[in-house]
């Protein structure tokens, strides 16, 4: 029987993880410079994320909602509500 460390799993669940965090960043985006809520297939459980859109109309940062409508964008700021 082969054996597999709980360690290599772990690690291969967070390089797994690392990967659909990378394929967010530079996705496209409507508000150059500003704030927005949105998802992407796949990622987060299907729950929002607000996300920062860059000069480049591209997502340059994120941070994942916990919940469906907790997600709210005004005006150039999008924050995670509970």
């Amino acid at each position: 029987m082969k054996f597999i460390s709980r360690t290599t799993v772990i690690l291969s669940a967070a390089a797994i993880v690392a990967a659909v965090d990378i394929q967010i960043l530079g996705q496209p985006c409507a508000k150059a410079n500003g704030a927005e809520c949105g998802t992407i297939p796949g990622h987060n459980n299907g729950l929002p994320f607000t996300f920062l859109c860059g000069p480049k109309n591209t997502i340059i940062l994120y941070e994942d909602c916990p919940c469906a409508t907790c997600c709210e964008a005004v005006d150039d700021i999008a924050i995670c509500g509970f």
